[in-house]
């Protein structure tokens, strides 16, 4: 895959690899579901304007938290509210302690690559069907693999099970919780 040629591209295509956890931030900051989207976009916005202050030599996740954390605030100001259940020094704790999880979601995104390549291959590839991009039901597994639905089901729930207790145990032999 190519990597980015510009600036822009580069933090735009790093805010999309991280799309889902700076939501979780950002919602997790501002119970209100549609001004959370808004400042989301807000963010992307900024992120790309500010695409030549991103040191590539860095993390991004921190970056554009610290962005986030801004746009919320502000925010609050400019809606001429204050946070409704915490004031803005427990917005800039919650927010130093979201910085330490980068670390332990990578370990877990480890663990579980590692579990998923000691699936037994049928079991790879129903799981692979079913959580595609363009994901499959269990009907529709069934149907191409000549299995009952029953069958796909049962497989699903032991492949999901080993990989639940494998990561467990590869994060706890590696130190982390």
């Amino acid at each position: 895959m190519k990597s980015p040629s510009n600036p822009e591209q580069l933090v735009q295509k790093l805010f999309l690899q991280n799309a889902a956890p700076l939501r979780g931030f950002i919602f997790g900051l501002l119970p209100d579901r549609a001004a959370a989207e808004d400042v989301f976009q807000e963010v992307f916005v900024t992120v790309t304007r500010r695409a030549a202050d991103f040191d590539s030599s860095r993390e991004f996740l921190p970056w554009v938290r610290g962005i986030s954390r801004h746009k919320v605030l502000e925010h609050f100001r400019v809606a001429g509210l204050r946070p409704q259940l915490f004031d803005e020094g427990l917005v800039e704790v919650m927010a130093s302690a979201a910085e330490g999880t980068q670390d332990l979601w990578e370990a877990r995104r480890v663990a579980l690559a590692n579990c998923i390549e000691q699936l037994a291959p049928r079991a790879r590839q129903i799981l692979e069907l079913r959580y595609a991009e363009q994901p499959l039901s269990p009907a529709s597994i069934a149907e191409r693999l000549a299995w009952t639905v029953n069958a796909v089901n049962v497989a699903l729930s032991r492949a999901r099970k080993f990989l639940q207790d494998c990561t467990r145990l590869n994060l706890r032999l590696g130190g982390a919780t």
